[in-house]
């Protein structure tokens, strides 16, 4: 046994040792390091097992200040602990490792990043030197290097979790807060735009984790914006990046915040707006607005009074096991903070909504102060029920069913302070019914189809509420509209396929080109329902309206495909972060556009891409036409080089076409292009693609070094 015991401490000695030494050089390289892609699989593991090592070593630190009476327990003892503290040393060790894999992903800026590694680093270290001191002769060398562990672990646990959810999350319910600031004293920029950004944004956009090359913690972070561009254009909110993410739909991979994350409320998009609209200056003060701005509206609402109190609830908290059995996976209900008596429901999935699921909630009506409908189908009927709920003080019901023929019923709630019905056919003598509610200070009535008088003269009879119209072309300047949204999420097609696009504001015409020239407002068709494509097609639309300039055109390019393969294999993997979803990328239908960073790209610099696809049966080809990106600034060229071979046979294939695309230029334009390789008609089973990376020419920054060659489809015909 002593031998086995000698036998395993030696090994996992090495072990430790080999580690510590392989951590060290991932630190000392950084990015230097080339790292396979399987590799950095395994560092985005890093938040799913950093927990591990933790438990391990607070345990293990614990028992080497337990002594035992008798002397064979005792032995136990110290024999487990060493086992303890040999598996701790050695998953941090992994897991640090995973963590230096995962810093050198994009999106992690220095910062809390470089103090978070060297944290990771001396966690590691004192983990290990507990390990190999645990015997030490004198027993306060390995207490004290458990207690420093203690420390080190919670340190550089802060810093990981400011990495993730922004600096001083751990803190943050201890650290005090900013008084209220009083409406007079409050700045624009400061109290009101601020405190949005730092809520629903910076948690991936902060010093140490800049998502898109995007931070948020300063003016002038804000103002250079991303990779994507300016995140604001002051004065023009419609054409500003920011405004138009936060309004794409929720399911878009691209929509603000992302899943998961708490989205801004309709009031908060509002306040972006206005301030955008406003030039987005960081010093305006609230009180130097006009006292009708909807900006100083919005401060209005939400600033608290230097003498105003915190809102006091006359009924106690619901029982926490009721609460939790209410929420499913189309309705939410929560607490408004920590221990706090009053409830929030949220609705998701409009086709799984109907009445009953807001019945349902009857038990807790006594503590409900909030319901957010938005976008679920309810009907007029329904509002009997919603007046029920007699402690509501916020009701969301923009773009929803009501017609506002029964709106007068939510008068009868006693408390309702803030309602939306925005994107409803409210009328303005159902407005004036709320003119009996008790408590109502905010009316939200955006695109209900009421005029600019309409509301005006709503506000003269609520004389009490603040009634938020959102958009007002005060002084008739003209403005421009985005661009139409292709719905197509597939650009290459067999036979046919039917285009269909659409546009988020009312009123407007769609009008397009298919031959790849600039569509007009006056003589491109107008695009109806959809419309067929049978061939490979450029197709180009914008949007147009009286009284709008109209949008920059949106483009898409249709190919056509005659022959599907079975598979596609790659003989060289893809380098860095552009993997996509491997071979399956080169035929799954998708155009990778011109953005390089959207995973739709496979991406080769140091090796050639050689590429085996296979087919069911031997088909007659003549072209094999490859989709390649162009981004002379990002490193990316078009190959040197273009091999196709084909054949019935993977061992006796023939070479059908060799070509040398032309040379990327300095003032070549940001491309997506195909290279087209026609051929005498070939029967083939395999056609193999060879692409060899170009060298970066003399003009460039990188000269002399591998360019980058990106594909994204290939099309067989």
């Amino acid at each position: 046994m002593t031998w086995n015991r000698i036998r395993w401490q030696y090994a996992g000695s090495q072990l430790l040792f080999a580690a510590n030494i392989f951590a060290l050089v991932l630190f000392i390289a950084g990015s230097g390091a080339i790292i396979p892609a399987w590799l950095q699989v395994v560092g985005r593991m890093h938040p799913l097992v950093l927990h591990f090592p933790i438990v391990l070593l607070l345990l293990g630190s614990l028992l080497l200040f337990v002594q035992l009476r008798e002397p064979e327990a005792n032995r136990w003892k110290t024999q487990f602990t060493a086992w303890l503290l040999l598996a701790a040393a050695l998953s941090t060790a992994v897991t640090v490792i995973m963590g230096l894999l995962l810093a050198r992903e994009e999106g992690y800026a220095d910062g809390n990043i470089q103090w978070h590694k060297w944290g990771g680093m001396a966690v590691l270290w004192t983990a290990s030197s507990l390990y190999w001191l645990r015997e030490a002769s004198r027993p306060w060398l390995p207490k004290t290097g458990a207690l420093v562990t203690a420390v080190l672990l919670l340190v550089t646990g802060h810093w990981g979790a400011d990495i993730t959810h922004g600096n001083n999350f751990v803190l943050a319910p201890v650290t005090p807060h900013n008084t209220p600031v009083p409406l007079e004293k409050a700045l624009v920029y400061e109290h009101l735009v601020k405190p949005v950004l730092e809520e629903k944004c910076m948690s991936c956009h902060n010093a140490g984790k800049t998502k898109g090359g995007l931070s948020m913690e300063l003016p002038q972070q804000l103002l250079a914006g991303g990779k994507s561009g300016k995140l604001f254009i002051p004065g023009n909110p419609a054409i500003s990046l920011i405004m138009q993410r936060l309004h794409l739909p929720v399911d878009d991979k691209k929509h603000m915040p992302p899943a998961g994350k708490p989205p801004l409320t309709e009031e908060e998009v509002a306040l972006l707006y206005y301030w955008i609209k406003g030039g987005a200056d960081f010093k305006t003060p609230v009180a130097s607005l006009p006292a009708r701005d909807s900006l100083r509206l919005l401060a209005a609402a939400r600033l608290q009074p230097a003498a105003a109190k915190e809102p006091v609830y006359d009924f106690s908290p619901a029982d926490d096991k009721l609460v939790q059995q209410l929420n499913n996976n189309y309705r939410v209900v929560y607490p408004v903070a920590l221990h706090a008596a009053p409830l929030v429901a949220n609705w998701y999935n409009k086709d799984k909504f109907n009445i009953a699921s807001v019945k349902e909630l009857q038990p807790v009506k006594e503590q409900l102060t909030e319901m957010h409908l938005q976008k679920m189908p309810v009907q007029d009927a329904d509002l009997d029920v919603l007046a029920q709920f007699k402690q509501l003080r916020v009701l969301n019901l923009s773009f929803t069913n009501i017609t506002g023929q029964t709106l007068a019923t939510l008068a009868k709630l006693p408390h309702l302070q803030s309602l939306s019905v925005s994107g409803t056919p409210v009328t303005l003598q159902q407005l004036t019914t709320l003119k009996a509610a008790p408590a109502l200070q905010t009316l939200y009535v955006w695109n209900t189809g009421l005029s600019h008088a309409d509301i005006q003269q709503a506000q003269k009879i609520l004389r009490q509420v603040t009634v938020v119209e959102g958009f007002t072309n005060d002084k008739g300047e003209q403005l421009k509209l985005n661009q139409p949204t292709i719905l197509n999420t597939a650009a290459v097609f067999r036979s046919s396929i039917q285009l269909k696009l659409q546009h988020p504001v009312k009123g407007v015409e769609i009008r397009y080109t298919l031959d790849g020239s600039a569509p007009d407002s006056l003589h491109s068709p107008v695009f109806k329902d959809s419309l067929l494509i049978t061939g490979n097609t450029t197709v180009r639309a914008i949007a147009c309206k009286q009284g709008w300039y109209a949008s920059d055109p949106v483009q898409l390019q249709l190919v056509k495909t005659t022959y599907i393969p079975d598979s596609v294999t790659l003989v060289n993997q893809p380098e860095g972060s552009y993997l996509a979803s491997g071979g399956s990328t080169l035929t799954d239908g998708q155009k990778g556009g011109t953005d390089y960073n959207n995973g739709k790209w496979l991406g080769y610099t140091k090796n050639v891409l050689e590429a085996v696809v296979r087919f069911p049966q031997p088909v007659p080809l003549k072209s094999v036409s490859i989709g390649m990106l162009r981004n002379v600034g990002s490193y990316i060229f078009p190959p040197r080089q273009v091999e196709i071979w084909g054949g019935v046979h993977p061992q006796q294939l023939k070479l059908l076409k060799k070509i040398s695309p032309p040379a990327g230029k300095k003032d070549d334009p940001v491309a997506a292009m195909d290279i087209d390789c026609a051929f005498p008609v070939t029967q083939a089973s395999y056609i193999k693609i060879i692409m060899t990376p170009a060298i970066l020419p003399s003009w460039h920054p990188g000269k002399g070094k591998h360019a980058w060659v990106f594909t994204d489809e290939l099309l067989f015909n």
